[in-house]
């Protein structure tokens, strides 16, 4: 019985070890998470890379058996916008990570070809990411992504990011912030209020595909109404049709998708929509289908744009229009932004 409660508080502590640097120690948000996981086996490492970055690691079979790591990150702690993501308009296109890699593990993610390990590494030193973030909004105003690289509502029961973050969002007037998720954590609007500044930004998939590339994300339901409490609760929402799929199966699901998500959508509530479709950059690609597994969807017959691994110009030209003629039943094509 004892045997079975300590497996039991394992799977629900999610991490069974937790690498820490020495330089992490005197950090308050790693003192709080070694507090909040007493169960899981403690490492003393030098750098995180030495244990992030080991080769012969697979992605795919260390994803069901996550390690976290701790670890004080180095300059830069800014990143330019890469062509391949929405702009939304702002010039000044700027993304950060808190954290690497993702809880939810959907089979077309690019993180797979981007890091080595599948493993969490959560950066403590947020004073450090608030200073540089600042500095560069005090020149001009700037559009900071700051969930691309993991989703951190999602993240936010196992590590309140947010906590840290929320009023240097609130204090930073020229800033305008993103923060992507596919997380049905309703409770997150309850904590916080709404920032003028602050916008969630929700990714929708047809229930095919969230049933086929995205198994261990929430379901379609839980993300609408996570939506609408952010809503109901005054957050400005966006949402995100990214990536979209192309090809026979799943063509006809798109339409019962849009047409459901604005039966129970307030589409003139919503701030704008992301669309794009099923896109990754070669080297990434090429690193994926080299490893011994990988999920089907790259399988698929995709063209190279530009050293992008996506579909033919044309053919999402041809599906472009099908689907805007479509949503523009739902909402203006001024405020549906693509690349």
């Amino acid at each position: 019985m004892k045997k079975s409660n300590k497996n039991l508080n394992r799977k629900k502590n999610m991490f069974n070890s937790i690498y820490i640097e020495e330089a992490a120690l005197k950090y308050p948000i790693s003192q709080y998470i070694l507090q909040k996981y007493p169960d899981s086996t403690i490492i003393p490492i030098r750098h995180y890379k030495d244990v992030f970055n080991r080769s012969n690691q697979l992605f795919s079979i260390q994803k069901h058996n996550l390690s976290l790591i701790l670890a004080v990150k180095d300059k830069p702690f800014l990143y330019k916008g890469p062509e391949v993501c929405q702009d939304f308009g702002h010039s000044n296109f700027y993304y950060t990570s808190f954290l690497l890699n993702c809880i939810f593990n959907c089979d077309y993610c690019y993180l797979q070809g981007m890091y080595s390990s599948a493993n969490i590494v959560a950066f403590v030193n947020t004073e450090d990411f608030q200073n540089e973030i600042a500095d560069a909004a005090s020149k001009e105003p700037l559009f900071l992504a700051a969930s691309y690289d993991t989703d951190l509502i999602g993240f936010h029961n196992l590590i309140p990011y947010m906590d840290y973050f929320y009023d240097f969002f609130k204090n930073e007037k020229n800033l305008i912030v993103e923060i992507r998720t596919k997380s049905g954590n309703q409770s997150f609007y309850e904590k916080y209020t709404p920032l003028e500044n602050l916008i969630i930004a929700f990714t929708l998939s047809p229930k095919e595909i969230i049933e086929r590339y995205e198994k261990s994300t929430p379901p379609l339901e839980a993300r609408i109404k996570a939506i609408n409490t952010a809503l109901e609760k005054g957050f400005k929402v966006r949402i995100c049709l990214d990536p979209i799929f192309i090809n026979t199966e799943f063509n006809n699901a798109y339409r019962s998708f849009y047409h459901h998500i604005f039966s129970n959508v307030n589409a003139n509530k919503i701030t704008d929509i992301g669309f794009g479709f099923f896109r990754i950059s070669k080297e990434f690609y090429k690193k994926i289908i080299k490893q011994p597994i990988y999920p089907n969807v790259f399988l698929e017959e995709f063209s190279e744009n530009r050293n992008v691994i996506t579909y033919s110009e044309k053919l999402q030209n041809e599906t472009k229009l099908i689907h805007f003629e479509i949503l523009k039943k739902y909402i203006n094509e001024e405020r549906i932004f693509t690349l």
